[in-house]
C-alpha cells in the first residue's frame, strides 16, 4: 500500500476518490455544510441589489441551496448552478435555476456573461486556483460582483484540544497531498487576490462556527473526517485507529470547540467609465 503523497500527475480530483459524489453520506455532508455556511453567506449577499433579469452563476453549487435562494430572491433572474457532478442539483425545482455539469478548470463561459458569480469551498481545492480566479473575473459583466468563500484551518492549529489540533493538521495535510488543496494559507490571503485583479468595493468577512456533537458544524466535520479516513490511512497521515478515536472524541456529549474559519472575499468589476476615472486619478496623483 502506498504511503505518502501521490505524484502531482496521479492526484485525483475533488469528487472522485476524495469526497466522492457517489459516497452514501455525501448528500448529508453537503446539507450539513450548507446549514453551517448559508446563513453567513446570505448575510453578505442580502444587501446587494441585483437588477431584474440578473444573470447569476454558482460554481460548485453542492446541494443547490444558495442557487435556490438567489432565484427566489431575484424574480426574473437566471441562476446557473454548476458542478462536475450534478446528481444533487438535478432535483432542483425552480424555473429560474439551470443545473449544468461544468468543470471550472477547463470549460469556459463567454466574457461578460454574469452579473454575480459565487464559489464556495471551490478554489481552495484547485491547484490552478489563481488561473481559475482570473477566468472567473473575465466572466463578469462590468459592474458585476464576485463572491469567493473558502475554509482556513488556523483555528484548529491553536485549539487547546490536542485531538482537534492533530485532526485539523491531518485534514490539511491529507487534502494538500491528495488534491493539491490549500486550506491554510489561501483563504488567509483574502482579499488580496481580488485586489490584484483590479476589483473595487472589495470586502472580507470571517465566520467561525462552534463545533459540538449535536450541531451541523460538528456533523459536517465528522462526515468529512469519516470520508477522508481511508485516504489518511493510505498516506500515513493518520491511522485508521487514530481517526476512529478522534471521531469518538468529536461525538462526546461535552465536546465543544472552534475548528476552522470560513473566510469570504468579494468585489465589483469596475465599468469602463470607472476604470477611466481611476486611471485619471492615478495619473494626477
Amino acid at each position: 500500500m502506498r504511503k505518502g503523497p501521490l505524484p502531482h500527475g496521479d492526484r485525483p480530483n475533488y469528487g472522485d476518490e476524495v469526497f466522492a459524489f457517489e459516497h452514501p453520506s455525501q448528500s448529508d455532508r453537503l446539507q450539513a455544510l450548507a446549514a453551517v455556511c448559508d446563513p453567513a453567506t446570505k448575510a453578505v449577499l442580502s444587501p446587494w441589489e441585483l437588477r431584474p433579469g440578473a444573470r447569476c452563476l454558482e460554481i460548485g453549487a453542492g446541494a443547490g441551496t444558495v442557487a435556490l435562494w438567489l432565484a427566489a430572491r431575484c424574480p426574473g433572474s437566471e441562476v446557473t448552478a454548476t458542478d462536475t457532478d450534478i446528481r444533487f442539483l438535478a432535483g432542483l425545482r425552480h424555473p429560474a435555476v439551470r443545473a449544468l455539469q461544468h468543470d471550472v478548470r477547463t470549460e469556459e463561459f463567454p466574457p461578460g456573461t454574469f452579473d454575480l458569480i459565487i464559489a464556495r469551498s471551490v478554489l481552495c481545492h484547485l491547484r490552478e486556483r489563481d488561473a481559475v480566479l482570473a477566468r472567473m473575473v473575465s466572466w463578469l459583466a462590468p459592474g458585476g460582483r464576485i463572491y469567493i468563500e473558502d475554509p482556513s484551518f488556523f483555528p484548529a492549529a491553536s485549539s487547546a484540544d490536542p485531538v482537534v489540533r492533530r485532526l485539523g493538521g491531518a485534514i490539511s495535510a491529507t487534502l494538500a497531498a491528495a488534491l493539491g488543496s490549500d486550506v491554510e494559507g489561501w483563504a488567509r490571503s483574502f482579499p488580496a487576490p481580488l485586489l490584484g485583479h483590479g476589483l473595487i468595493q472589495v470586502g472580507v468577512r470571517v465566520h467561525c462556527s462552534t463545533l459540538t456533537s449535536k450541531n451541523a458544524a460538528g456533523a459536517a466535520w465528522r462526515l468529512s473526517v469519516a470520508d477522508l479516513l481511508p485516504v489518511m490511512d493510505q498516506q500515513g497521515t493518520l491511522s485508521g485507529a487514530e481517526t476512529s478515536s478522534a471521531l469518538a472524541h468529536l461525538e462526546r456529549p461535552e465536546f465543544i470547540d472552534v475548528a476552522h474559519a470560513m473566510i469570504a472575499m468579494w468585489g465589483v468589476l469596475p465599468s469602463d467609465r470607472e476604470r477611466e476615472r481611476r486611471n485619471a486619478v492615478d495619473q494626477t496623483s
